[in-house]
């Protein structure tokens, strides 16, 4: 997971200098909203699939029920902190949903080792 986000870390700071260059200070702050956004998305997965783990090992209909509402409460919380960022913040969308898909493509990559 150390790995994980680490790799998530430096694809954020390379968003925010992208954001920065192309978008000025509006740019930047919308990439660390993207950035910020994905990392708390894969903190939140590796604490949730943690518990289910645990869930699994004494009941595993729990356990699977567990991994697919924690799915659910991730795809909502994704929803939700995008649209305060793009509407009610109104973050330079393009920095901020660049970021965002970046870090979240780091999972599949900085995932092999954990």
């Amino acid at each position: 997971m150390k790995r994980l986000l680490l790799v998530q870390a430096g694809l954020v700071l390379l968003g925010l200098a992208f954001g920065l260059y192309a978008y000025g200070m509006d740019g930047a702050i919308g990439a660390a909203y993207g950035g910020a956004v994905a990392f708390i998305n894969t903190l939140w997965l590796g604490r949730k699939v943690e518990v289910a783990g645990e869930m699994a090992e004494e009941d595993l209909t729990r356990g699977i029920y567990a991994i697919y509402f924690n799915a659910v409460q991730r795809f909502v919380f994704v929803l939700v902190a995008l649209g305060v960022g793009l509407q009610a913040l109104e973050l330079t969308p393009q920095s901020l949903l660049l970021t965002f898909g970046i870090a979240q493509l780091a999972y599949f990559f900085g995932r092999r080792d954990t």
